[in-house]
């Protein structure tokens, strides 16, 4: 989750980039999210390859590498934001500015919610899932799938605002913003997911 953090990290300072044409600034942060992600995937292969088997498990093989499946379609995806952002120049109404950083503000708060669940699961693990921490933790994912709901509802309203201005934008413009409203949402839906399959880990103790 440390990678999928440093890529996150980086969002809304790409956004801030492209709203402001600074596309130097643009271009090196999607280059060090690529390099970030590149690391992300070494790092979830090694573990699963030096996974041991689910007899010496704490928790379920198919459980852990679930979570860890979610986890790494966290960086994967703002790799793609990147990639979406830089490879072609896409206008943006400066008007959507305010509106747009706020959903991405609520989809990386969704995020950090999500890894601080996972940061504290080592913790949880060690006292077998269960007791008062394993409650306070279902809590805390259930906050993560109220702030999945507010970014989806974040989502709407960007893309009612882009609908909003349809005849001023080109038809390739609807289509390139739809899928970057899309991959910005994705951060949010993989980190409620992310915390799912720990409740299902929790539900099974």
């Amino acid at each position: 989750m440390l990678k999928g953090g440093e890529c996150v990290g980086q969002v809304r300072s790409m956004f801030e980039a492209m709203l402001d044409g600074d596309d130097a600034r643009l271009a090196s942060i999607a280059k060090q999210i690529s390099k970030t992600e590149h690391r992300a995937d070494e790092i979830k292969n090694e573990i699963r390859d030096n996974l041991p088997r689910s007899i010496f498990l704490p928790v379920d093989r198919a459980d852990f590498l679930s979570v860890l499946s979610q986890q790494d379609s966290i960086p994967d995806t703002v790799e793609d934001i990147a990639v979406l952002l830089t490879v072609r120049k896409t206008f943006v109404p400066p008007s959507w500015r305010e509106l747009l950083l706020g959903y991405v503000d609520k989809c990386v708060e969704t995020f950090r919610a999500a890894e601080e669940v996972v940061t504290h699961l080592d913790e949880l693990v060690d006292v077998g899932l269960t007791g008062p921490d394993a409650e306070e933790m279902v809590e805390k994912i259930n906050r993560i799938g109220q702030l999945e709901w507010e970014a989806d509802k974040a989502q709407f309203d960007m893309l009612h605002k882009m609908f909003e201005m349809e005849e001023q934008l080109k038809p390739v413009d609807l289509f390139w913003w739809s899928k970057i409203f899309r991959e910005v949402g994705d951060i949010a839906n993989y980190s409620e997911k992310t915390a799912d399959r720990i409740r299902l880990m929790l539900y099974k103790k």
